[in-house]
């Protein structure tokens, strides 16, 4: 369950910017010796406000909005090898969605670590951290939990602006409960 709800939300949330020093280094992990172009920074813009708009709409369980960002052919391949489409990422986030009982958006964020444009297309590298809050299995008593992901995605302009056609999962980060280190497997 813990690896869905981190799967299916990762690819949302891409908002609050952390030290710039801290991104340029990750940026050159992602892409060495890439110079950012004019039309890439302003891509990189537009895509941050739409990512952005992505993680208000999770936060306030619009699914609805949320897909309208998603290409009808979007495939999300994860780390163990396993391809998700459009609908069953979506009826992946319904699930996590009833599920949560808060996500905390200021200090929910992800980057864009590095883009390149091709056209219409843009790939980028992100990195995302997921902070909610979810009820014990057990007895319902909230926990904290955060989680990190890196992913490589591939966005599509179109008439309807910067949607999302591919996600691949590149590098899952650690995962804590309540403050503590915590192996989900």
């Amino acid at each position: 369950m813990q690896k869905l709800i981190t799967t299916t939300v990762s690819y949302l949330l891409i908002a609050i910017t952390y030290a710039a020093s801290s991104a340029t280094a990750q940026s050159q992990t992602a892409c060495p010796n890439h110079t950012d172009t004019a039309q890439e920074r302003i891509a990189q813009r537009d895509l941050q406000q739409v990512i952005d708009q992505g993680i208000e709409e999770w936060a306030a369980h619009d699914l609805d909005a949320v897909a309208l960002q998603m290409e009808d052919d979007l495939t999300l391949h994860l780390l163990d090898g396993t391809t998700l489409n459009r609908a069953q990422l979506l009826e992946g986030m319904r699930r996590d969605l009833d599920s949560l009982l808060r996500i905390d958006t200021d200090r929910t964020y992800t980057r864009i670590e590095c883009l390149t444009l091709a056209g219409p297309e843009a790939t980028i590298y992100t990195y995302q951290q997921y902070v909610r809050t979810m009820p014990d299995r057990k007895d319902g008593s909230p926990h904290e939990v955060i989680t990190s992901i890196r992913h490589r995605e591939l966005w599509v302009f179109s008439k309807q602006g910067w949607r999302t056609k591919h996600i691949q999962e590149v590098e899952q980060g650690p995962t804590f409960l309540d403050g503590q280190p915590y192996d989900p497997s």
